[in-house]
């Protein structure tokens, strides 16, 4: 215990405070690489992002010299107190390291820091965010249900430990404590000699270990001067335990009420997209209703498929009193135009060897000489029969 010492826990503690019999370590409290020590949880190598390390050491620098206690046990009195705390830049990761006091009362726990017996620590803090990795998605965002939690899958699929997904703790929420623990969570905690101290002022036993715990997210403060007061501390403990339900009560009706929101904004994006598909429908059939007015009747259709077909009938007999072959197959003619132009063609050439009036015609000679009506003609029955 140096001068330079007592100076920074007075600074930190107040002037009140008499450092001279207190034992001080320094450990490294945490770092950014990969959590080891939670896995099949859903702090499985999650990693503590640096603006997260920056703002635990600004809580602990600001005045927070959290308590030191044992094994996360929050009720009943702390060991010591963090008070000192920095940034540190060693085996390829940030490191935040820490100062923390006991006083002369904690003379076992002295004896087994010093024996390396305990030689681990571990912290408990609240992230401001617990981002996927791969995407982003926050874990404590507003409306997140406990079935992502429990099943450590994000919003876009991604599960953490599989294929390398894990969680990006960003921000500090709350910095709760510090723990001495037999086995923290971190990466590789060891007892580090004096020769490596580096917070304090003068050479220092150290205790080096990295760790990370949430078991308990308990929250103790005290506003305003200290002064001593009296409690009843099972009314107090029932007071927090009252306090913790209600707070739980309303975080469930916020994220009730956020998850009905977000239905409903849902439901209007569904029923907008349910009126698109509406009107689209409804200009579709406009659309078609436009074309089968503007089709002809089917009435009409009909009939002219029955004029075709008697006209065809028609250009059969003709061609065939012509001796001309049936138009077959493909060659058949289906328009109408097409079929009174043929028909006007045959016609037309069987009209030019026809006598006008029905009658025929002796060579020489006209329509009324020597002609006899068609039909019966008793000169040519006599001749026959003459012949015969």
């Amino acid at each position: 215990m140096t001068p330079a010492l007592q100076a920074m826990i007075k600074q930190a503690m107040g002037e009140d405070v008499d450092p001279t019999n207190f034992a001080v370590f320094e450990t490294i409290m945490l770092n950014t690489k990969p959590l080891p020590g939670k896995r099949g949880a859903l702090f499985e190598n999650a990693v503590v992002m640096p603006i997260t390390l920056k703002e635990m050491v600004d809580s602990i620098n600001g005045g927070a010299h959290l308590p030191l206690i044992a094994d996360h046990e929050l009720f009943g009195a702390p060991k010591g107190r963090l008070f000192h705390s920095a940034l540190d830049f060693e085996d390829a990761s940030l490191t935040m390291r820490g100062l923390f006091y006991l006083d002369e009362t904690e003379t076992t726990t002295i004896a087994k820091l010093n024996a390396g017996s305990l030689d681990e620590v571990s912290v408990a803090f609240l992230s401001r965010e617990f981002n996927c990795s791969e995407c982003g998605w926050d874990y404590f965002g507003a409306g997140v249900s406990r079935e992502y939690i429990y099943e450590r899958t994000c919003a876009n699929g991604h599960k953490i430990g599989t294929n390398g997904a894990h969680g990006e703790m960003v921000g500090l929420n709350q910095f709760i404590e510090t723990s001495l623990v037999a086995r923290g969570a971190a990466d590789k905690p060891k007892i580090l000699g004096k020769s490596q101290a580096k917070l304090a002022p003068a050479p220092l036993q150290v205790l080096a270990a990295n760790g990370f715990e949430m078991d308990e997210l308990v929250v103790q403060a005290s506003l305003g001067k200290k002064e001593e007061v009296s409690m009843d501390l099972n009314a107090a403990i029932t007071q927090i335990a009252t306090l913790s339900m209600e707070k739980g009560t309303v975080v469930a009706e916020k994220t009730a009420a956020e998850l009905r929101a977000t239905n409903a904004e849902a439901q209007i994006a569904t029923l907008t997209s349910t009126v698109s598909e509406r009107d689209a429908t409804i200009a579709t059939l406009t659309s078609e209703k436009t074309a089968l007015e503007a089709r002809p009747d089917a009435a009409v259709g009909a009939e002219r498929d029955e004029a075709v077909t008697f006209l065809h009938e028609q250009l059969d007999h003709l061609m065939t009193a012509k001796g001309e072959a049936k138009l077959e197959g493909d060659k058949r003619l289906t328009k109408v135009s097409e079929l009174k132009a043929k028909i006007g063609e045959l016609t037309a050439n069987l009209t030019s060897i026809l006598p006008v009036g029905g009658r025929s015609q002796a060579p020489g000679g006209t329509a009324d000489e020597g002609t006899a009506k068609l039909g019966y003609d008793p000169k040519m029955a006599y001749g026959i029969r003459k012949n015969k």
